[in-house]
């Protein structure tokens, strides 16, 4: 989990508000991370809350998983 701050951002997902929800504003979903579970859950984003009440999509437990989801669904 310690290279996932580092992996979003070179993806241009952003965690502006410093609360781990990161947004892309080119896609529908946000990306919460819990370090302390240890778990990445990809939500919808409904636009005014970076998806903290979207609805869950996918949930990861490496940055690892969550790479390979972005290379074989969004193609980065």
């Amino acid at each position: 989990m310690e290279y996932i701050d580092a992996f979003l951002r070179s993806k241009n997902w952003l965690d502006t508000d410093l609360d781990s929800r990161y947004i892309n504003i080119n896609h529908p979903y946000a990306i919460l991370v819990s370090e302390d579970e240890g778990q990445i859950t990809l939500r919808g984003n409904t636009g005014f809350d970076n998806g903290q009440n979207g609805e869950e999509i996918f949930s990861f437990t490496s940055v690892r998983e969550l790479q390979e989801w972005f290379e074989n669904n969004i193609g980065e």
